[in-house]
């Protein structure tokens, strides 16, 4: 799992991407709209699917799983920000834009969601793990979900307000 995540996003208190760090076992941060001198170093080998629910994107499902190693390639920023760095980020080009099946809504209440239906980026890695690893997945998903919920209530506990269980 790679992150791709917008420079501006990695100083936000807000940001979810940080615990998909710390509770996926070799995932990988990649930071967009930094100056870079060093090149970066080349994706793991598979096939990439990069997550976002735009148009033409299709549902992610266990098939995604089946055959050669999946990259899953995860914007996280602002919804704006996402969109740019699909379109923009030379990691992301030529990957197969996928989706995730509708669920349950988002349990992130620190940002306003741009629509229904949306989720942070934990959640949706959480969800994606689900999908593309049964069994292994589900215990990442609980363990991420679990931070999440931590963190919300940190930053709750923090700003002064009452966190919804």
């Amino acid at each position: 799992m790679i992150l791709l995540t917008h420079h501006a996003e990695r100083r936000k208190s807000t940001n979810t991407g940080r615990l998909v760090l710390l509770g996926v076992e070799g995932a990988e941060l990649r930071v967009r709209g930094e100056i870079r001198s060093d090149p970066r170093p080349p994706l793991p080998e598979g096939r990439r699917l990069h997550l976002f629910p735009h148009p033409g994107a299709r549902e992610l499902s266990q098939d995604d799983a089946r055959g050669e190693p999946v990259v899953l390639l995860v914007p996280d920023g602002t919804w704006n920000q996402a969109r740019r760095i699909l379109a923009r980020d030379v990691d992301a080009r030529g990957a197969e834009p996928v989706t995730l099946p509708v669920g349950p809504p988002s349990r992130y209440d620190l940002r306003r969601a741009p629509r229904d239906g949306t989720v942070s980026t934990v959640e949706a890695v959480a969800r994606a793990l689900r999908i593309l690893e049964p069994l292994a997945g589900e215990e990442a998903s609980r363990s991420l979900m679990s931070l999440f919920e931590a963190f919300l209530a940190c930053s709750h506990r923090a700003a002064g307000r009452a966190h919804r269980s």
